[in-house]
């Protein structure tokens, strides 16, 4: 056990255990003398809310503004989606790529078309980036909290003991970790986030099937059944199969990472913010081993999405839009936020301008090949899917489904079948 490690993550990853009362009793009083009597409304999920607390007053001093921040404890899309079908009302809200149409339809947020500036903001983001924070109709409706891919990650120093290559093929990669564990240098090579939460293998596998050339669903939101797609899914089942992950990796926490920083494995495929810990030597057993490179499949594309800071529908637009440029790109021609978390944590941005700021390049190449992490993101692809009512309904349906397919359960016909069954059920629902 990392102890070290474990807490970090508890303090990055999930909210902690004084979160309620933090949440509850977080509204921050003692605004300035000319600030507004009404505050704005801003909540958040559980990464860093100290950080976020100590933001929020150096903007309520920068604006002369009041400002009730609140942590939300638990599962933050249930709680605040519940919360805004009751009829609360909030000024500013984190939000993930599957939420913001959601949240927009019953007119819960707003979009930020014709805001001073966002025609340079859109023009300067990567184009998943704009296309996750976009509605369905292709309003841009959000600011970027951060931007992240799906990346492919291995233990250099292993690969260049053992004499095997880089895969760039599902296939590569299925011989890689069956030559390592047939010679005793892995018992389990590859690793990744196989459960069921929404960041986890969701996100996994529609990286895979991007890389893979898998539309997963086309223009019109239909499901598409084609090789990409099943080729992905047989090589996840492969893995199982052949005990080269974990027998627990459907329940492993903290999305894999802290079992891959264990150094029991060689290769992964998770979400690219979590590189700079595994090259932590403060959290990782491996750190300064671990480099990235494109994903292996026939188009290398992946998986890339922007989360995003969003606007309440009702909120007074003059005083919130400045401080979703202060959290979420610039503000007197700063980057406030964004800049911190990027050399901080390790967090990526929508923004290309900050991702090629020397001190950000300085800082992200200690720890990674930048070069491959930003042309992965140039091939990154976001889910236009997740902006339909019902696809959070579709995408738990279908995390179930295929953790079921991997452990032995069914055929892939019988699996492909039910993904497109259930998709286009939900879709007639929501019509």
């Amino acid at each position: 056990m990392n102890k070290k490690l474990d807490r970090f993550l508890a303090t990055r990853r999930q909210v902690m255990q004084r979160g309620a009362a933090f949440g509850a009793a977080s509204m921050l009083g003692g605004s300035a003398m000319a600030a507004p009597d009404n505050p704005i409304n801003f909540i958040g999920w559980g990464f860093a809310p100290e950080k976020v607390e100590s933001n929020v007053n150096v903007f309520k001093k920068m604006m002369d503004e009041n400002v009730n921040y609140e942590l939300v404890a638990g599962e933050y899309p249930v709680i605040v989606e519940t919360r805004l079908a009751g009829g609360q009302e909030y000024d500013m809200m984190y939000a993930e790529e599957d939420r913001i149409g959601r949240w927009h339809a019953p007119g819960w947020i707003r979009d930020l078309e014709g805001f001073p500036g966002v025609d340079e903001v859109k023009a300067g983001m990567f184009p998943a980036a704009v296309s996750s924070m976009s509605l369905p109709d292709g309003r841009f409706a959000g600011m970027p909290y951060y931007a992240g891919h799906i990346a492919f990650l291995y233990n250099e120093e292993t690969l260049d003991k053992t004499g095997i290559a880089i895969p760039t093929s599902l296939d590569e990669l299925l011989d890689a970790c069956r030559k390592l564990k047939k010679d005793g240098v892995s018992d389990a090579p590859y690793n990744g986030a196989w459960g069921q939460g929404w960041p986890q293998l969701s996100w996994s596998i529609f990286g895979s099937w991007y890389s893979e050339g898998a539309k997963v669903f086309d223009e019109d939101h239909n499901f598409v059944d084609e090789p990409g797609l099943r080729s992905v899914l047989e090589h996840y089942r492969a893995l199982y199969a052949e005990g080269l992950v974990v027998e627990d990796i459907m329940t492993l926490p903290n999305e894999g990472l802290s079992s891959f920083c264990s150094g029991r494995h060689v290769f992964t495929t998770m979400h690219d913010y979590n590189h700079s810990v595994t090259n932590n030597p403060e959290l990782s057993k491996i750190a300064g081993k671990v480099q990235n490179a494109l994903m292996p499949g026939k188009t290398k594309n992946t998986f890339a999405w922007a989360a995003a800071y969003l606007m309440g529908a009702n909120s007074d637009a003059d005083r919130v839009w400045p401080m979703l440029q202060f959290f979420g790109g610039k503000l007197n021609g700063e980057y406030n936020v964004c800049k911190p978390w990027a050399l901080e944590y390790g967090l990526g941005s929508g923004h290309k301008e900050l991702m090629n700021d020397p001190d950000v390049v300085a800082s992200f190449e200690k720890w990674r090949n930048l070069d491959v992490s930003l042309d992965q993101l140039d091939k990154g692809i976001s889910r236009t899917v997740a902006k339909q009512l019902w696809f959070s309904e579709w995408d738990l349906f279908m995390m179930q489904k295929v953790q079921d397919y991997i452990i032995g359960n069914g055929s892939t016909d019988e699996l492909v079948a039910q993904l497109a069954d259930k998709a286009a059920t939900l879709k007639a629902e929501y019509q």
